[in-house]
């Protein structure tokens, strides 16, 4: 019951915590300011994006989530995922385990970018991404992560490779991983 207790204190800390325009613009300022040294979006970022395509979500007080949206592709986009210390101003880049999409030999590895369309749970402190093979979606995969000790953990990776015009909801695709 304790547990209970403690997690729901926590997720109503969470909602308490609000992020106002103009702390979002000094984040966001801090880490353009230092794109270069964090080789922000692997120095591939679309400029011409506005910096109001940036998400920030809370983790706990003081430490927040950045999502940037790198560039965009035919039918998703590309996002880099940083850990910003409001205390200190330290970013960190966030490493995921990821799957290389290849249909013959599907290979665990890491990557500091996500190709698709991201959704982040700030209660639940839970990511998942939704990725198109092609723009039909009848093929692509369907990851879930989750926030736990300053880093995402690899909970779900669905995968289906064959793009047979037949629509599929991503959830619902064969599971790979765990």
């Amino acid at each position: 019951m304790f547990s209970c207790q403690k997690e729901t204190r926590e997720n109503s800390e969470l909602e308490a915590i609000i992020i106002t325009p103009e702390e979002k613009q000094v984040i966001i300022s801090k880490i353009y300011e230092n794109q270069k040294d964090i080789k922000l979006c692997n120095q591939e970022r679309d400029q011409a994006l506005s910096i109001d395509s940036a998400e920030i979500y809370p983790l706990k007080e003081n430490q927040y989530l950045v999502e940037i949206l790198c560039f965009l592709g035919a039918y998703q986009g590309n996002y880099q995922y940083l850990l910003y210390n409001r205390v200190n101003s330290a970013i960190e880049k966030i490493s995921f385990a990821t799957f290389r999409d290849n249909p013959q030999n599907l290979q665990l590895t890491n990557t500091f970018t996500l190709n698709g369309s991201p959704e982040f749970d700030p209660i639940s402190q839970t990511l998942s991404l939704e990725t198109k093979s092609r723009g039909l979606g009848d093929c692509g995969s369907f990851v879930v992560y989750q926030w736990q000790n300053s880093e995402f953990t690899l909970r779900e990776y669905r995968y289906k490779s064959d793009c047979d015009g037949v629509y599929l909801s991503p959830e619902k695709y064969p599971l790979i991983y765990p």
